[in-house]
C-alpha cells in the first residue's frame, strides 16, 4: 500500500463460466471453463450446486463462496470437511438441510471475542445449502455486512428509507435502487438502509428500525393514504391505541431536534405517495397525485395532540437509545405532533396543529 502497510487482494475466477466451442483447438480449450464439465470451482469454497450440477451455478453460488471465504478468513478454519474432493462433496452437498457451523465455534478464543452475532448470522445465511434460503441478492448480503460495521461504530448510513403499507413498497425499492451505492459530487459513496426487517413476520421492529435510523444522516419516510388513514382515527386522548407509524415519525423528529438523543439524524424528507392506480386503468402501475386523488384527505382530521400511549412508547425507545428527551408529568407523556405532520397540514391548506404543553 502507499502508506507502507499491507495490501490485500482477493481474486477468484474459479467459477467463471465460459462458452466452449467444439472447433477450438485442444490447447485453447484447456484454458476455458465450460458448462459441460462435471465441476466448476474450487472445492473448498464451492456451493452445493457446484457439486450437483455445474449448469445451475448462479450469483447465489458466488455468495456462498464469499461467505465460505469470510468464514475461513475470520476463523482460520473451513466451514466444512474438505480433506479431499470426495469429502467436500459429502459434507457440502450431502445433507442439504444440515446447517453450517457457527463461525464462532471454529474460531480461536482470541478471535471469537471480536466476532459479533450479526456477522455470524450473515455467514450462516450465506452458507445455507438450499439456494432459496440463501441471500436473494448481492445488495441484501452487502447491506447486512455493512450493518455489522455500523453496529461496531465503524460505519454510517447516508439515508434511511422506511415504509409501512404494501402500496409504498414499490416506491421504497425504487428509491433504494436509485440511491444506493451512488457517488455524490464530493466523491462520497451513498449507503442506504431500506427498513424492511420489521415487516418480516417474527422480527422485532426495533431491531432494524433502531440500527438503521440511529445510524443514518437522512430519514425518508414514505407517507401514503394507507399510512395516514389510521392516524386520522386517533383523538389525542388516553384511550388512543399506540400507533407505530406515528411513533416512528415522532422518534425521527426527536432525534433530529435534540442533541444527545442517541442518533445522528440531520434531516427528514417525507415522500408523499399517492394511491396506486388499478390494473387496466390509465396510469397503471404508477401512483396517483397525493393531493388530487384523495390521499391527503385524512390530514385534515389529524389530532392536534399525540396520545399518551404513543408518547410513552417513544420515550421508552429514546431512553433505550440513551436519549430520553420528553418529560413525564403525572404518569402521562404528552407532546406536539411532529414537524413532518405539521408540514402536511400546511401543504393541504389547513392551519398547522397547535403545540401541546
Amino acid at each position: 500500500a502507499a502508506d507502507g502497510g499491507a495490501e490485500y487482494k482477493l481474486v477468484d475466477l474459479g467459477t467463471a463460466i465460459g462458452v466452449g466451442s467444439d472447433d477450438r483447438g485442444e490447447e485453447e480449450q484447456m484454458f476455458m471453463t465450460v458448462t459441460d464439465l462435471e465441476f466448476a470451482g474450487t472445492p473448498a469454497y464451492a456451493s452445493p450446486e457446484n457439486f450437483k450440477d455445474a449448469k445451475t451455478i448462479s450469483y447465489a453460488s458466488d455468495l456462498w463462496s464469499l461467505a465460505a471465504t469470510l468464514f475461513h478468513l475470520v476463523s482460520g478454519q473451513l466451514p466444512f470437511e474438505c480433506s479431499s474432493v470426495a469429502a467436500a462433496a459429502a459434507s457440502i452437498a450431502g445433507d442439504l438441510d444440515a446447517p453450517a457451523p457457527d463461525v464462532r465455534d471454529r474460531a480461536s478464543e482470541e478471535a471469537r471475542a471480536a466476532i459479533g452475532n450479526a456477522f455470524a448470522q450473515v455467514l450462516a445465511k450465506g452458507l445455507e445449502k438450499r439456494v432459496e434460503r440463501r441471500y436473494r441478492t448481492v445488495d441484501e448480503m452487502a447491506t447486512d455486512l455493512y450493518g455489522c460495521l455500523v453496529a461496531r461504530g465503524e460505519g454510517l448510513y447516508s439515508a434511511f428509507i422506511s415504509y409501512r403499507v404494501a402500496s409504498e413498497k414499490f416506491h421504497a425499492a425504487l428509491l433504494y435502487e436509485v440511491l444506493n451505492n451512488t457517488i455524490t459530487p464530493a466523491g462520497h459513496r451513498v449507503i442506504v438502509y431500506l427498513d424492511v426487517k420489521r415487516l418480516v413476520k417474527g422480527q422485532d421492529w426495533e431491531q432494524g428500525f433502531c440500527l438503521g435510523l440511529l445510524n443514518s444522516l437522512v430519514a425518508m419516510p414514505l407517507l401514503s393514504l394507507g399510512m395516514l388513514e389510521p392516524l386520522a382515527e386517533l383523538t389525542g386522548g388516553p384511550d388512543d391505541r399506540e400507533d407505530n407509524v406515528l411513533k416512528e415519525l415522532l422518534i425521527m423528529q426527536a432525534l433530529m431536534d435534540h442533541e444527545g438523543s442517541g442518533g445522528r439524524l440531520r434531516s427528514v424528507y417525507p415522500i408523499l405517495v399517492g394511491a396506486p392506480t388499478a390494473p387496466g386503468t390509465p396510469g397503471h402501475p404508477f401512483s396517483g397525485n397525493f393531493f388530487a386523488d384523495g390521499s391527503a384527505a385524512p390530514v385534515r382530521r389529524l389530532a392536534d395532540r399525540v396520545s399518551p400511549p404513543t408518547m410513552r412508547a417513544v420515550a421508552a425507545f429514546l431512553d433505550k437509545a440513551r436519549g430520553a428527551i420528553f418529560v413525564v408529568v403525572d404518569d402521562d407523556v404528552v407532546g406536539p405532533v411532529v414537524g413532518v405532520l405539521s408540514l402536511l397540514y400546511v401543504l393541504c391548506g389547513s392551519p398547522s396543529p397547535p403545540s401541546s404543553t
